[in-house]
């Protein structure tokens, strides 16, 4: 689960900016927070901004760091992504942190990038509690040095560790966390404090982002009770679908659609799931399959949509049916504290599917452990019927041109009418104001 996500020196943030889903002192609605021995987290958090104000970049900026854990500063195809306002940013390194919450313990994991020259900085992992941090590892690649907690690491295997450590110590392409926790099963073979690593990991791999025109990233594996159940659901939509189908698929046809930097991962992951049993959505690209682990050896199929006697593919439907299919997924999957993303949810979809998903969401979030964190226009989602004050967050550009991110309780006066029209009139920013109109005066005329 995330407690908190900053970023600094990215896009068109600037100064370091967080997004904090630790729950304040509302007392609405604590039936759907995540509580820990220390803390109350969020299960639901929406941004609000205007067009070109941010919020999505909330978004892309989580993306740009899980993918930089698992294919390292290879997966940088754009190296002008620092806060381009301010040239000399362009040396200076770019921030992101992550705040997560794993078997009921707070981590901060984190590391700084020199993103036009793909160079890595450094790299972080502290334990959190109420009363100090602990780092469990730091690396310094500038000045090539290193430091592990020796209590992380069991002393039968402490020499080994060192040396994992000391060939990363000056690696500027990849993060020592990848490379701790790819093809080092042997060092996870016993229960020790040392499996923390691959725990962090994990949890970026299973980091579900949705953009506002593609669906979860291009490689993601959730699990999900009833495949099946997605299916005759989404056939109640208006979209078309009569039918939907499960077409075998051979396990090596699928792996070569992997691309190279996820296939070893692909594979850990087709082994994992067949021990844990059950059934999984998997996503290779644009293509949807579902892996089922409920006899010897797993099986795939893909996952077919049936429009009046035609077959399509995931890939061939409209952008509006893959966004609700990836919605309904949300609402079925069995994989506990998992993190779910999506960047403009209201992107092809009418607003009162919109709302209605939400409005189920927050039910099931009652009894599930999972997070969504979304982007959005959508302001009737801006009702405090709906929603606790902590769970809604605005972005607005400041005059220097850089984003912040706040959160609506920061605001304590009582609203004298509905939150929605008070939000669209710019009590709270984070709405386009308009200097005149979009014609000039001869067009007008």
């Amino acid at each position: 689960m995330l407690a908190r996500f900053t970023v600094g020196n990215f896009l068109s943030f600037n100064e370091n900016q967080s997004l904090c889903l630790v729950a304040g002192s509302e007392e609405k609605n604590t039936d759907r927070l995540y509580k820990t021995q220390d803390l109350d987290l969020l299960k639901f958090a929406s941004i609000f901004g205007a067009n070109a104000a941010g919020k999505s970049n909330v978004i892309k900026a989580m993306a740009f760091a899980q993918q930089l854990v698992l294919q390292g500063t290879a997966s940088i195809t754009v190296a002008n992504q620092f806060y381009r306002m301010n040239p000399a940013n362009k040396e200076k390194p770019s921030y992101f942190e992550f705040e997560v919450v794993l078997g009921g313990v707070c981590y901060a994991y984190g590391f700084e990038v020199i993103v036009a020259q793909k160079r890595i900085t450094e790299e972080w992992l502290y334990r959190l509690s109420s009363e100090e941090e602990t780092p469990l590892f730091t690396r310094n690649c500038n000045e090539g040095s290193y430091f592990y907690e020796p209590s992380l690491v069991p002393e039968s295997l402490r020499a080994r560790f060192d040396i994992y450590l000391s060939d990363m110590q000056d690696v500027h392409t990849r993060l020592f966390l990848h490379h701790i926790t790819t093809n080092k099963a042997a060092l996870y073979s016993q229960e020790s404090p040392l499996s923390l690593l691959p725990a962090v990991y994990r949890w970026f791999v299973q980091l579900a982002i949705a953009g506002p025109v593609s669906s979860f990233s291009g490689y993601s594996l959730i699990a999900t009770e009833h495949p099946q159940k997605i299916g005759r659901a989404i056939t109640r939509f208006a979209t078309g679908i009569s039918s939907v189908q499960f077409r075998p698929i051979r396990y090596d046809q699928v792996e070569q659609l992997v691309p190279s930097s996820f296939v070893e991962q692909f594979r850990d992951d087709v082994n994992d799931c067949n021990r844990k049993g059950g059934s999984y959505r998997l996503q290779v690209g644009a293509r949807l399959f579902v892996l089922s682990c409920d006899a010897k050896q797993p099986s795939f199929s893909e996952i077919i949509f049936e429009h009046k006697d035609q077959l399509f593919s995931y890939e061939e439907e409209s952008d509006g049916v893959r966004r609700l299919f990836d919605l309904l997924s949300v609402l079925v999957t069995s994989e506990k504290e998992t993190v779910f993303l999506y960047d403009e949810i209201d992107r092809s979809l009418h607003p009162q599917m919109t709302l209605q998903f939400i409005r189920t969401y927050l039910k099931i979030a009652r009894t599930m452990d999972i997070q969504l964190i979304i982007t959005t226009h959508e302001s009737h989602l801006l009702d405090l019927k709906l929603l606790r004050r902590d769970e809604i967050f605005f972005v607005e550009k400041g005059n220097d041109g850089s984003s912040v991110i706040y959160p609506f309780d920061q605001f304590q006066q009582q609203l004298d009418g509905k939150l929605e029209q008070a939000y669209l009139n710019g009590r709270y920013g984070g709405v386009p104001l308009f200097t005149g109109s979009f014609l000039s005066k001869e067009e007008e005329s």
